[in-house]
């Protein structure tokens, strides 16, 4: 007793119809991953251009590299005081000073970007976004939390 091999040609077209799909498949998934990335990307833009860079154990310059203002608040990692809100404009730059207890300790940036999105750089440089309240530090009246120096 043979096999029915059927009709061969239906076979191979049925084969490479399979495989057209498959890859018709791989290339949206990858291409949507790449859309993805790119929102990603230019969303976290505005917030990614705001930079901190240490001048003393006590002084630092925070930059708006943007084009548009943003609103940045300065927090001591691991303290529950953050600094006062300071709106910076395109291109500007700003000295935060920190009280001398807190000399050297790491901190952590929140912006907020011209959409209203909040936005937390680590310590570490990570830049996140803030998704609840819970994790912005307040700003409490005290001498011990970091300020902006005065123009």
């Amino acid at each position: 007793m043979g096999l029915e091999w059927g009709n061969v040609p239906s076979w191979v077209a049925s084969v490479l119809t399979s495989f057209s799909i498959g890859l018709a498949a791989v290339s949206y998934t990858r291409a949507n991953g790449d859309r993805r990335r790119a929102l990603d990307e230019a969303e976290r833009a505005q917030a990614a251009r705001v930079s901190l860079w240490w001048v003393n154990p006590r002084k630092a310059h925070v930059r708006n590299s943007n084009d548009v203002a943003v609103t940045v608040e300065v927090s001591v990692a691991g303290r529950d005081t953050a600094s006062d809100p300071l709106g910076l404009g395109p291109g500007e730059t700003r000295v935060l000073q920190l009280p001398a207890g807190l000399a050297g300790k790491p901190v952590v940036l929140l912006v907020v970007d011209s959409y209203g999105r909040r936005w937390t750089r680590r310590p570490e440089g990570m830049l996140e976004r803030v998704t609840s309240e819970s994790s912005v530090p307040r700003s409490t009246p005290s001498s011990e939390r970091p300020h902006w120096e005065a123009r």
